[in-house]
């Protein structure tokens, strides 16, 4: 409406000072409006991008995990020429499952049972979120990472070795050798076993919970993935 005024004034042929005084009565008006035109213009773009946003960050996240990865069997076994050729490629076999529910344990369900067992893996991406804890078709139960029963031996990406457990609603490492050097960066991955394939990430190393003078250190570490936040799920089925 105010921009119909000034339009009909401009058309009226009012003297300069008429116009002039118009005008500066109706732009302290015009102006807030605008602004918040251009404000709610941006919010909806905003909003609109948002669903991208969260894909995106999962696919730089799954990136990241991927290059942990790399670096670790770099170093690990560098001079192996066999090993250079599976940088990229994992050599495990795997079998996907879908989340039934989630409480104190998890209950995945699947197209195949027949070569899933107790102690077996899970993982998304290239992250441990759980393990096989029990195979009763269609279900299967599984300990996530995040519960007392979650214990498996672990490495850090200095080469250091130690063993996972959860204790007082929070992940902890034990038995690391007083030396360890730390950082708020330093990687933890699985140690391999006849079930459990070496190189899947548990997390990052978060703080230092004992004291530095005893004979072994202990520290918490923040999960780099859980079941509640994951989308897709694989049990491994041969390391």
């Amino acid at each position: 409406m105010l921009s119909i005024l000034l339009v009909s004034a401009t058309k009226l042929n009012l003297t300069p000072n008429i116009s002039s005084l118009l005008a500066t009565l109706v732009n302290p008006i015009l102006n807030p409006l605008t602004s918040l035109r251009t404000h709610k213009n941006s919010l909806t773009d905003f909003l609109l991008a948002t669903p991208n946003l969260s894909r995106e960050n999962e696919k730089l996240k799954q990136e990241n995990n991927l290059l942990k990865v790399k670096a670790k069997k770099l170093t690990d076994l560098i001079s192996d020429q066999n090993q250079l050729k599976n940088l990229s490629n994992h050599s495990w076999q795997s079998q996907p499952i879908k989340l039934v529910s989630l409480d104190n344990l998890a209950s995945f369900t699947s197209l195949d049972f027949a070569n899933i067992r107790p102690g077996q893996p899970i993982a998304t991406g290239n992250s441990l979120v759980g393990l096989v804890k029990s195979v009763e078709p269609p279900i299967i139960i599984v300990i996530p990472l995040n519960h007392p029963e979650a214990k498996l031996s672990v490495q850090l990406d200095t080469g250091t070795y130690g063993d996972y457990i959860y204790k007082k609603n929070e992940p902890h490492l034990i038995n690391l050798d007083s030396g360890t050097a730390f950082n708020s960066k330093t990687t933890v991955f699985t140690l391999p076993t006849t079930l459990i394939p070496e190189n899947l990430i548990l997390g990052e190393i978060d703080k230092i919970t004992s004291d530095p003078t005893d004979p072994t250190l202990e520290a918490t570490i923040l999960l780099d993935s859980n079941i509640s936040s994951s989308p897709n799920f694989f049990v491994i089925t041969k390391p």
